[in-house]
């Protein structure tokens, strides 16, 4: 997830470091509907914590796979978002993709990790920090079972979300390749008041926004709109994900919030995060806010199934 703002948030208290990194691949299948492309694209959301140290690049040691291709013809990686849920220093964060029987594993990609926050151990008044976060980007195509696996060479937790799509073709092809996929708007909405600091999915008062449809291949999000209530103070609000059928929140961004004045003439402060990410059926998105002020929150989606399997 990348985000851009309609009120500029660069301040020298915003300190993450938020970073596109090309992945690698080539271009998704059914995108454009080319010639013959009767594929089906069904949402496979991966996510995971890694905390435990590893400084070895050939794949042993303690690991944590965090993304399983299960399409009938493989999977499509469209990203790999690493989210630090604490203070980092200097270190690695390592990829690898392991075939089906984890026989052979290989290392794919590392990725630096920078010392974040970057600033004074005494800062009065305490300052509002975003701790780190990068998206890599790329369509990487799995052979059905191949997995993906992550280590952190210090003991320093961070989520990895991987956005991938299975690929299977239907048994009986359609009369033309063109315009069987079939879309819903999926649009959630609420509310979010009460404080909660936590960045590791504990504590109380999240707001559920969205849940993708339950007969859904899974659910494009498109972009997810923070609009301030009233006046603010620095502080956060944080997006988190949770997989079907489990209470347990994982943390995917966050957005600055900067001290702002709404009156009759002065809007209120709003953040627009332009997602464009492939959610697995059941999965929901929630919401907190660092501290107790209100904050309507807008997910735009379109949800996705095929007339034919």
């Amino acid at each position: 997830m990348s985000s851009s703002t309609s009120t500029s948030v660069t301040t020298a208290r915003t300190v993450a470091a938020t970073a596109t990194n090309f992945l690698g691949g080539s271009a998704a299948a059914n995108d454009d509907c080319g010639c013959n492309d009767y594929s089906l694209l069904t949402a496979n959301t991966g996510i995971r914590t890694v905390t435990t140290a590893n400084g070895n690049l050939d794949g042993s040691g303690t690991t944590v796979t965090v993304f399983t291709a299960g399409g009938a013809n493989g999977s499509i990686v469209r990203s790999i978002t690493i989210k630090s849920i604490q203070p980092t220093l200097q270190g690695m964060v390592r990829l690898f993709i392991a075939n089906a029987d984890s026989s052979v594993i290989t290392l794919y990609k590392e990725v630096q990790i920078p010392i974040v926050p970057q600033a004074p151990s005494q800062a009065v008044p305490a300052p509002q920090y975003i701790m780190y976060e990068t998206v890599l980007c790329g369509d990487i195509k799995l052979n059905d079972g191949f997995s993906i696996i992550a280590t952190t060479q210090n003991t320093q937790s961070f989520n990895i979300i991987v956005e991938g799509l299975d690929i299977s073709y239907p048994s009986t092809l359609p009369g033309s390749c063109c315009n069987f996929k079939q879309t819903a708007a999926n649009t959630g909405v609420n509310t979010v008041s009460l404080a909660n600091t936590a960045l590791d999915g504990s504590g109380t008062n999240f707001s559920t926004v969205f849940t993708v449809g339950s007969r859904a291949n899974g659910s494009l999000i498109k972009a997810i709109t923070i609009k301030a209530m009233q006046s603010t103070h620095e502080g956060a609000v944080r997006i988190f994900l949770s997989p079907s059928g489990t209470p347990a929140w994982t943390l995917l961004h966050e957005v600055y919030i900067p001290q702002t004045t709404q009156s009759g003439f002065d809007p209120s402060f709003k953040h627009v995060i332009p997602a464009n990410f492939n959610l697995q059926e059941g999965y929901q998105i929630g919401v907190t806010t660092q501290i107790a002020e209100s904050f309507s929150v807008t997910v735009e989606a379109e949800d996705w199934t095929y007339p034919i399997s």
